[in-house]
Order: C-alpha cells, then sequence, then structure tokens
C-alpha cells in the first residue's frame, strides 16, 4: 500500500508547485497520473520513488518502488548491468561459478540463481536479443534504453511500478508489448502518460492539480464521461446562478424604480403642501391685519365726540 498525507513541493525558487496532495494506492491497483503540462506530475512520480523529498507531508510505503524515468540519458555512462543495479550480483555469481566461493561472493549474490537467465528471459521478452550486459547505455537507441529499464521490472520483480510516458519512444510492436504487460501485470502500477491506448488498461484515473487530486475509479474514457458530466453540470449551475442573478438585478431595478416614484409623489406632496400653507399663512396675515384696522377704526369712532 501507497499513502501520500498533505505532500506539499515547493520548488528551489520558492515557487509552490503544488499542496494538498492525498492519495491512497492499494495493492494491485493501476492508476494512471494525468494533469496540465508543468503541474508536476514527474516531480510527484520522484517523491514517491524517493528521488526527491516533499516540502511538507508525509509518504509512506510497504515497499521499494522501481521507477522509470521519463529521460533517462543519466545513465550512459553506465553498463546496461549498472543501469538494472545487478552488476554485483552477476559478478559475484560468475566468481562463485569459476571456484571463488567467498562469503562476500555468497552475501552479494544472496541466493539469486537465476539472475543471469531472468536477464536474458526479460532481455528477448523486449526484443534486445543482441544486447551485452556489459555494452554501455551510450550505445542504444531511446527506445532500447526504454526497454532495457521496462526489462528490469521482470528482473527485479517488484510490487511498486512507476512509469513516467513509457512508450515514448517506442515503435508500436514495442508498445503492444507494453500495453499487454500491463493488463497482465499483477503488480501496483502509477503510470504517468498521455497515450490513451495505454491509459485504457489502468483501472483508476487521479488528476493532479496545484490544489490536490482528484480521484475517478475507472479507466480514461470513464474519466472523459465523467468530466463530461461534472462540465455540463458546472455550466448549469453558472447559467442558473446567471440567470438568477439577472433576476436579482431586474427586482432591484424595479424597487429602485418604485421608489423613487414613491420619492418623487411625496415631494409633490410637499412641495403642495408647502405652498398650501404659505397661502394660508399669508391669508391670515391679511385677515389679522384687517381685523387689526377694524379695530383701530372702531377706537377712533368710538373716542368721537357726537
Amino acid at each position: 500500500m501507497l499513502i501520500l498525507q498533505n505532500i506539499r513541493y515547493i520548488h528551489p525558487n520558492k515557487d509552490l508547485l503544488f499542496s494538498n496532495i492525498n492519495l491512497t494506492v492499494n495493492q494491485h491497483h493501476k492508476i494512471a497520473l494525468i494533469g496540465n503540462n508543468g503541474v508536476g506530475k514527474s516531480t510527484l512520480l520522484k517523491i514517491i520513488a524517493q528521488e526527491i523529498q516533499a516540502s511538507e507531508g508525509q509518504l509512506k510505503t510497504e515497499t521499494k518502488p522501481y521507477y522509470i524515468p521519463q529521460i533517462v540519458g543519466q545513465y550512459n555512462h553506465l553498463t546496461i548491468a549498472e543501469a538494472l543495479g545487478i552488476d554485483k550480483k552477476l559478478q559475484a555469481l560468475h566468481e562463485i561459478l569459476n571456484g571463488n566461493t567467498s562469503e562476500v561472493n555468497f552475501n552479494l549474490l544472496n541466493d539469486d540463481w537465476t539472475i543471469e537467465d531472468r536477464c536474458l528471459e526479460a532481455l528477448k521478452y523486449w526484443q534486445l536479443n543482441d544486447l551485452d550486459l556489459n555494452q554501455k547505455m551510450e550505445s542504444l537507441s531511446g527506445g532500447q534504453k526504454t526497454k532495457v529499464f521496462l526489462a528490469g521490472i521482470s528482473i527485479h520483480q517488484p510490487e511498486l511500478i512507476l512509469l513516467d510516458e513509457p512508450s515514448n519512444h517506442l515503435d508500436s510492436k514495442s508498445r503492444t508489448l507494453l500495453y499487454d504487460f500491463i493488463q497482465s501485470s499483477k503488480s501496483t502500477l502509477i503510470i504517468v502518460s498521455h497515450d490513451r491506448k495505454l491509459l485504457n488498461h489502468l483501472d483508476t484515473v487521479c488528476e493532479l492539480s496545484s490544489s490536490g487530486i482528484s480521484v475517478y475509479g475507472g479507466n480514461y474514457d470513464f474519466y472523459l464521461e465523467q468530466k463530461q458530466v461534472e462540465t455540463a453540470a458546472l455550466h448549469h449551475d453558472i447559467h442558473s446562478k446567471e440567470k438568477a442573478l439577472r433576476k436579482a438585478k431586474e427586482k432591484e431595478r424595479e424597487t429602485l424604480e418604485r421608489q423613487q416614484k414613491l420619492d418623487s409623489r411625496g415631494k409633490g406632496k410637499q412641495e403642495k403642501a408647502g405652498v398650501s400653507i404659505i397661502q394660508a399663512y399669508t391669508k391670515g396675515k391679511f385677515c389679522l391685519r384687517q381685523q387689526q384696522l377694524i379695530s383701530v377704526t372702531t377706537v377712533k369712532i368710538s373716542g368721537r365726540k357726537i
């Protein structure tokens, strides 16, 4: 079993590549790791292979992964046996067969008496019959280098296999061999690839993004169907929200217009009320003045001698 908990990776220049990576891979599962270019698929494989360290988080695995990187030029200076990590075992086997039965040789061989036979069988399966295990890797084509490391799977028989774009340099016959191997393998596989036919041989798709991993239970075609459903649901949700927003804005506009009309009516009434008050006030003053004049006149008249 492989468990990734809150894995986070930050480039040396302090740029965040991805975070919140949580994934459990059970035994015998065959995982396709996909995502946009530059999202960090190869980096995540290297973290699982323990080639590099995550910036944060925990990695738990019960077995040592067998990792085939996308670029293998770094092995050019090695022999095929050295690149596969079997050179010391083969040397110890030949030493023992030649009579050198030292404890060191037996410890190096570790009872792996079939190591050479497995090498020849594995190279034969991948159509590399003519290669010498002491041959330098730099003498091989890109496709041959990839097939050497694919042959290493049968030699080492690992439980967990990590493959980064394994079909890139293979011809059609070699790709068919790869597909057959993936189909029949009992090992746990995590594969980064853009090869749709290869991806359809895997039973789970994990989509990597900068903020985590989304898991889809099915092959690549099933993943595409699920993504179409998600996209349609998202579009429907966006359309519904846009429609609701338009209705809310329309209601807001109508409410504003209604309020403006009410405000306008209220202002008109106030203006009319103001004019009436002024008129009433003016009329009242006029009436009061008249009453005062009448009173004065009355007093004067009252004061005359008759």
